[in-house]
């Protein structure tokens, strides 16, 4: 079974990252104060969320839609570490958008 995980709000991710999972302070490399989460490398996972139509049929049609989820790999100074993104993503992406319709 494994450990659980946190959970946290897109909006705190950034601070939330600069802790372990025990809720310690990251050790960086010297000179590094906090993580950077927009400099951590960026991979992506696609997955399907899948329905039947009609469970309760034998022969129902199933559709699957693909999700995109994405994901940082980071470093501290005990290694590398993923944190998913995928909200954060989206809101840094939207917040750009709208930032560069209003200039």
């Amino acid at each position: 079974m494994t450990p659980p995980c946190r959970t946290f709000t897109s909006a705190s991710l950034e601070s939330e990252i600069q802790t372990d999972g025990t809720g310690k302070k990251r050790k960086l490399d010297r000179g590094q104060k906090d993580i950077d989460l927009s400099q951590c490398a960026l991979m992506s996972m696609l997955q399907y969320e899948c329905k039947i139509d009609e469970p309760e049929k034998r022969n129902s049609p199933v559709r699957c839609w693909p999700v995109q989820r994405w994901f940082r790999s980071c470093k501290d100074k005990k290694g590398s570490f993923l944190v998913e993104t995928t909200d954060w993503e989206n809101r840094k992406q939207n917040d750009e958008a709208v930032h560069e319709a209003s200039t």
